[in-house]
């Protein structure tokens, strides 16, 4: 069985795996909708998403330490837990061949152009496949160790791009409607409540989560969508910004201190590296985690064959284009839509769970 790790690390693993789901995939679509006002519709995403939190500490609290897939079929029956199960699988493996696509895609555009696609993509399903195997504590330390550095290279790449943003290219808003402003708040708001897999994680944590430190996790996050935002509007303009395919790299590329230091774009491979990382092993971990099996020949043969279709999709034939426009028009739709519902079913199933735990108490 997986040792338990301390909450500060669960955080650790969330804002790493959200936090490049929302720097690297989630910022190209937010100015391709948005334009101008992607940064406020972005920032107004912070209501709601507080909100959210609050009815996500409710959950919390009524699962408490127990596994909440167990506690659902206990209480409703196996379909009842078959389904919740199926549910987060089909999530887990979508979001993986999302970020592996666009994690190999941005590799071979900036720093690996001559390399095949199928080597970048199997080195790194291996590491995957090591780091998931070795379990939630493995993923945990090692997101608490690497997690530091992409911060202040955040803070290095925001600082040292001062000298060329101009803000008063952030205004005037709203000069095209509301319609695609309240999209992007929405896209926000639906990546940010992703938080919700922290429940099917709860029975590894040892310390109890706080309200306070799960809304201080959210401010965070959502600082790390808006500020690039701001940053690729105020150095490239509006338009220019949504043309680029990957704005918070070409920010990394603009990075100049004094006459002779310049070209640090590598530090951005650490940081996207680090996320990818992260994410994609914690999806592939809580994958399997949700199935119950926790060691055995089984457990590693099923990791692997998970794994191995990760590699063979690369030669499913679809490019960048293609895959942008499943980003723009399906994917962060999907995901808001899958994790509002799965929030409000967890909410359902733990609120009638409590009721019939007091009358099994009271009728004794």
């Amino acid at each position: 069985m997986d040792k338990k790790i301390p909450a500060i690390l669960l955080y650790s693993i969330f804002m790493t795996s959200v936090g490049l789901s929302n720097h690297v995939l989630l910022i190209p679509v937010l100015l391709q909708l948005g334009k101008r006002d992607a940064w406020i519709s972005s920032a107004a995403a912070l209501i709601p998403v507080l909100l959210w939190v609050c009815i996500l500490y409710v959950i919390v609290r009524r699962v408490g330490s127990d596994k909440v897939t167990d506690l659902i079929r206990h209480r409703y029956g196996k379909a009842a837990g078959l389904f919740v199960m199926i549910l987060i699988i089909i999530y887990c493996i979508e979001n993986s061949l999302v970020s592996i696509n666009d994690f190999v895609t941005w590799t071979n555009i900036s720093y690996l152009p001559q390399t095949p696609r199928f080597a970048v993509m199997s080195s790194f399903i291996v590491l995957c496949f090591f780091a998931a195997y070795a379990g939630i504590r493995a993923i945990a330390i090692t997101s608490g160790m690497l997690l530091p550095l992409v911060i202040l290279l955040g803070y290095l790449v925001m600082g040292a791009n001062m000298q060329y943003k101009d803000y008063s290219l952030l205004f005037p808003l709203f000069t095209h409607g509301y319609m695609n402003s309240l999209k992007d708040t929405m896209l926000t708001g639906g990546a940010l409540f992703e938080l919700v897999l922290i429940v099917f994680l709860l029975q590894h944590v040892t310390s109890r989560l706080r309200l306070s430190s799960l809304l201080l996790l959210s401010f965070f996050l959502i600082g790390l969508t808006v500020g690039p935002l701001m940053g690729a509007i105020s150095i490239f303009g509006p338009f220019e910004a949504a043309a680029l395919r990957y704005p918070a790299f070409e920010q990394w590329r603009m990075v100049q201190m004094g006459k002779y230091i310049s070209h640090l774009d590598f530090f951005s491979i650490y940081q996207w590296v680090t996320g990818a990382f992260i994410r994609v092993s914690l999806l592939t971990y809580l994958a399997l985690d949700v199935t119950g099996l926790r060691k055995g020949r089984l457990r590693t043969v099923l990791l692997a064959v998970l794994c191995l279709v990760f590699v063979l999709l690369e030669f499913v034939p679809w490019n960048d284009t293609m895959f942008f426009d499943y980003l723009l028009h399906w994917h962060f739709y999907g995901v808001f839509a899958f994790n509002l519902f799965l929030t409000l079913l967890l909410l359902v199933m733990t609120a009638f769970t409590r009721n019939r735990n007091k009358k099994e108490a009271d009728s004794r």
